[in-house]
């Protein structure tokens, strides 16, 4: 075979090869272009069916709204679950956010910081025993956890639900955990050859150095715990949160009592705060959570 002969065959090669590619990404682009619109077409037709007006939405259920009745976003602000409306509901939403998240990530950072640089005797167990936890699913263990609740006092109180949250497992400890783990050492020798102690170490050398970890994983708690309604709807019926009354108004309106528009309308409100957040930290969250991508 001459020169000019592999030199053709080389070129078939690579454009047989440059086809192949552009065919699998198309394929890759469009199946994901179908899955983005199954994700963003819900909200969009949440959001058109609560500027219709009662009468509309059921007579035409998949169509356009013929006017923007924005009523129904006012009347959003005065709905009411057992005495408690919207605005009450969200400052009840934001005390737990707090409260769940400052607790949880806490505990969070300290488990994950000792088991990545420490050794002790019953390390092992409890790696293996916190795995096993995350197995079982969360119905399995809804009995045991609603008595306890009643048993320590917790039921049906703030500092009950948020003092559970001091578990300091989870994925998060996950994500921490390999964070700590790829952190190079030699800051940490250099402060303990300077006289520093482990406290001052781990709080003033590695978790500012997780910070952005640290931040990055609250934003994606602050988000379960805003939408979390079954934890408060088990084991706090009276502090009821945005999510909590929204599917309990979601329930009642089976039996009529709530036009369906105004409903949705409150639906968009409580889902708004957490697409902003979303929206304006994805690439940062993205970027400090991959637990195989993390920087030392």
């Amino acid at each position: 075979m001459t020169n000019s002969d592999k030199i053709r065959s080389y070129r078939k090669n690579r454009i047989k090869s440059e086809k192949s590619k552009i065919i699998a990404m198309s394929i890759v682009f469009v199946v994901f272009l179908i899955y983005s619109v199954t994700l963003v077409y819900p909200f969009i037709w949440l959001v058109l069916n609560s500027l219709k007006t009662r009468f509309e939405f059921n007579n035409d259920l998949w169509g356009l709204p013929l006017s923007f009745f924005i009523e129904n976003y006012v009347t959003a602000f005065s709905m009411e679950y057992n005495g408690v409306n919207i605005l009450q509901m969200i400052g009840n939403s934001l005390i737990f956010v707090v409260g769940m998240t400052t607790t949880s990530m806490f505990f969070v950072t300290i488990t994950a910081y000792v088991f990545s640089r420490y050794r002790f005797w019953c390390k092992d167990f409890l790696w293996t025993f916190q795995f096993v936890m995350m197995l079982i699913p969360t119905v399995g263990n809804i009995a045991a956890v609603y008595k306890l609740y009643h048993v320590l006092g917790f039921y049906d109180t703030y500092w009950g639900l948020i003092v559970t949250r001091t578990s300091g497992f989870g994925m998060g400890f996950l994500m921490l955990y390999a964070f700590f783990k790829n952190v190079s050492w030699s800051y940490a020798e250099a402060a303990f050859i300077d006289g520093a102690g482990h406290f001052q170490v781990m709080f003033k050398i590695m978790v500012p150095m997780a910070m952005p970890a640290i931040i990055a994983w609250s934003i994606k708690a602050a988000i379960g715990v805003w939408n979390d309604y079954l934890t408060f709807y088990l084991y706090a019926p009276t502090k009821i949160t945005l999510a909590y009354g929204l599917y309990s108004l979601s329930v009642a309106n089976k039996f009529g009592k709530i036009s369906y528009p105004e409903l949705f309308a409150a639906l968009v409100l409580s889902s708004l705060p957490v697409i902003a957040v979303y929206a304006l930290c994805q690439n940062f969250i993205v970027k400090n959570t991959s637990l195989g991508g993390l920087k030392g």
